[in-house]
């Protein structure tokens, strides 16, 4: 049995805020403490909008905003964005709330491809063959589930 929740507008809109809120205040802390107007000036200032031109930052404010911080903040976002999406695909795929990679076994699979390029050796020759056996396998494991899964 599925239960179908409302989504309310209000409750995405202040999430979103809230995230937006968030990110900018995780621009400023850190080793050297930046203020949040000079963070959003360093930002309006290298993306050329308007009304940030006049406004001054040392070059340490703008290395440690824009190369530093601005990334990884960017790169935290969209990972959590893809994790809970791929959650939701799952979940939905497989017609489960409960459904996770440690439940459908995708985690074993990928840790056996890891295992076996080790074992292989295959690891020790690229950078890139434990990363591509981990997915093989957690490929391997999906597909052999779905397909016991759809036996019966």
């Amino acid at each position: 049995m599925i239960i179908k929740r409302e989504r309310s507008p209000l409750a995405i809109i202040l999430l979103a805020v809230l995230l937006v809120v968030i990110a900018c205040v995780s621009l400023t802390f850190g080793q050297i403490d930046v203020p949040v107007g000079k963070a959003l000036a360093v930002i309006g200032a290298q993306l050329n909008l308007p009304g940030f031109t006049g406004v001054d930052y040392s070059r340490e404010q703008l290395a440690v905003i824009w190369y530093i911080r601005l990334p990884r903040m960017l790169v935290g976002v969209l990972v959590g964005a893809a994790l809970g999406i791929s959650g939701a695909v799952m979940q939905g795929i497989f017609s489960n709330p409960l459904a996770d990679p440690g439940l459908i076994g995708i985690s074993s699979g990928a840790a056996t491809g890891a295992v076996l390029s080790i074992a292989l050796g295959a690891a020790s020759g690229s950078m890139f063959a434990m990363p591509a056996f981990a997915f093989c396998g957690s490929i391997c494991a999906v597909c052999l589930t779905v397909f016991l899964a759809m036996r019966n």
